[in-house]
């Protein structure tokens, strides 16, 4: 679970977070300037359109546009084309101020919609980029991340980066388009009253530091709404991967009162953030309103004297106060936005942060195949501090050879196995491969080597053929995949499915039986032809026929192999060239199989105990 602990931070620590998130997205500059200069140019054309809505009420009002032979741009107009407006000089210039609001206008909306697909492709970009980088954070995180950490972790990670680019996406489309149209809008403003201008920007200022309480609200809110989303997706994926113990211990009441009240929980989170987000804009409207009536009073002051050119500006001058407020609004609801997903930024970052991912170092030495033997010298190793997994534990494996690890469960058989497959980190020199530390060899090259069948099968939502060649580069021909098959007894299973190899399994293999399970790793193991083949309690869930199938193919398999095997039924170390016996991460004993049932230490006990001999 991901803390979500609330501190206040400085702002060079938010410039810092920015940073690396950009950095992660690989957010470029390009982006940033493009969207600058569009929103200006949009704003510009924005404000032109309005802005000249002021001379047109003035020219309608007063029928006569002869001043706009004072104005730069139709100055320019009517000199090129002086016969045009000396004939209607009054329907022509009106034409002409038409013509440029409505070109403006065009222009515009050409703008907002080239730049808003410019935004999706940048948008779909990054959040390709950050997802990316989660995803292979994940995978280069030590196997201890992973037990300390609920499986539904990473796609909670992954759908707060969908969440992130959203709204990092709507806060830079709506923040610079605001910014240069509000700046435009007061510039005009400024242009037909400064006063009522400085009234309006009190009023504004005012409302701004009104709503700061209801932003920290807001980000409290946040906080709390994440963690409980947490919590909800956490409980989801632990009953969906129990369902049949809930069922067959009668539990569905008591899964849907957890379910139900931390869905309540997220419910009153949920309307409590949106409660205080919808509050921003009645709030302000209030404000607003009332400022309004001030501003009409004030203008009415001003302008109960003016011409009816002043009072064209006056109309102006509150239209474009008006569009105003949706503008203020919008900036400040995308505030809002940026808080709330501050704790999800803050979760992905965690990703980037090196410090609890017990990452297991890489070596740099090439691993060729094992020419003569592995040695376990005074393992000592600790999933915990101070709690001892493996105790000063010495022994060898040797090359072509089978080893059979004897043990009650949690003596450490499987730390042992999870060692050499490079998941943890093991102390220096403790584990030597041909008297070469196994910390200096790379872990692609030694794991080239080894194959690995386990009880607990681990197989993917696809098609038998996709999981019997996982992990092979090359392509395996139809030949090649039934004589596998074939070896590891599951041939004829195979030809009895409709799509062959490519029948879907689904999750986890839910529509394989155990035994077609373990032949299917099994097969799996075979195809990769490793030279170090690791059996963890390959056997143990298999009734006695299927067990006999798959010990005729081990077997075969195991023939000029360097072979692991741990097993709680002793009937499977029969063929074993050496037995370790460890008992609380301790070695107890090893020897073959006569010469530790003549000793008549631990493992006899074990032997007699199951009456296999």
């Amino acid at each position: 679970m991901i803390s979500f602990k609330m501190r206040n931070i400085s702002m060079q620590e938010k410039i810092l977070a920015l940073k690396d998130l950009f950095g992660i997205m690989k957010l470029s500059p390009f982006y940033l300037i493009c969207h600058i200069f569009s929103s200006f140019f949009i704003a510009f054309f924005d404000g032109l359109s309005v802005g000249l809505l002021a001379p047109l009420a003035k020219g309608i009002i007063e029928a006569n546009f002869n001043f706009l032979e004072n104005v730069p741009i139709f100055k320019t107009v009517i000199s090129r084309f002086p016969n045009l407006i000396k004939s209607a000089p009054v329907r022509s210039l009106f034409i002409l101020l038409v013509v440029v609001i409505f070109i403006s206008s065009v222009t515009k909306n050409l703008l907002s919609y080239f730049v808003g697909l410019y935004d999706s492709y940048e948008r779909e970009k990054y959040l390709f980029n950050l997802k990316k980088f989660v995803f292979e954070r994940y995978l280069s995180f030590g196997k201890l991340f992973f037990d300390k950490t609920s499986h539904g972790h990473l796609s909670r990670i992954l759908n707060f980066c969908e969440k992130i680019a959203e709204h990092i996406s709507s806060f830079v489309n709506r923040v610079f388009t605001v910014f240069f149209t509000l700046l435009i809008y007061v510039c005009i403003m400024v242009f037909i009253s400064w006063k009522l201008t400085i009234f309006a920007i009190i009023v504004f200022f005012i409302m701004e530091r009104s709503i700061k309480w209801l932003i920290r609200k807001i980000e409290k809110t946040a906080q709390y709404q994440a963690e409980t989303l947490f919590q909800l997706s956490h409980e989801t994926f632990n009953v969906l991967s129990c369902i049949p113990l809930i069922k067959a211990y009668g539990r569905e009441d008591s899964a849907k009162i957890r379910f139900n009240h931390i869905n309540t929980q997220l419910r009153q989170a949920n309307f409590s953030m949106s409660k205080k987000q919808r509050l921003i804009e009645p709030f302000q409207e209030t404000i607003i309103l009332t400022a309004l009536l001030l501003l009409i009073s004030a203008a009415a002051l001003i302008f109960v004297r003016g011409k009816l050119g002043e009072i064209s500006g006056f109309l102006v001058f509150f239209y474009l106060l008006r569009r105003s407020l949706p503008l203020f609004i919008a900036f400040n609801d995308a505030r809002a936005y940026i808080v709330g997903i501050k704790p999800m930024v803050r979760a992905v970052l965690k990703i980037a942060d090196d410090r609890g991912k017990f990452f297991v170092p890489d070596g740099n030495k090439i691993f060729t195949g094992l020419k003569d033997k592995i040695e376990l010298n005074h393992l000592n190793f600790y999933y915990m501090r101070d709690v001892p997994v493996l105790r000063d534990l010495s022994f060898s494996i040797e090359k072509g050879k089978m080893t059979a690890l004897v043990g009650p469960t949690g003596a450490g058989k499987t730390t042992i196995i999870n060692l050499l497959l490079r998941f943890y980190e093991c102390p220096r020199a403790s584990i030597l491969i041909d008297n070469s530390d196994i910390r200096e060899l790379s872990s692609k090259s030694l794991l080239r080597y080894m194959a690995m069948v386990s009880q607990d099968i681990l197989l993917f939502n696809d098609t038998l053929r996709y999981n019997i060649t996982f992990g092979i580069d090359e392509k395996i021909s139809e030949e090649k995949l039934i004589e596998i098959a074939k070896k590891a007894r599951l041939y004829d299973l195979i030809v009895k499915l409709p799509n062959g190899f490519d029948t879907e399994i689904g999750d986890m293999g839910i529509k394989l039986s155990g035994g077609e399970k373990q032949r299917v790793s099994i097969a799996r193991a075979f195809l990769k032809r490793a030279e170090i083949l690791i059996l963890d309690e390959a056997t143990s869930s298999l009734d006695s026929y299927t067990e006999r199938l798959i010990q005729e193919a081990i077997e075969e398999a195991v023939k000029g192999r360097t072979t692991i095997v741990i097993a709680h039924r002793l009937s499977t170390v029969r063929n074993a060239d050496k037995i370790v016996v460890i008992e609380d991460g301790r070695l107890i004993e090893e020897g073959t199989l006569h010469e530790l049932l003549e000793r008549k230490g631990r493992f006899y006990d074990y032997w007699q105990e199951q009456k296999f001999y």
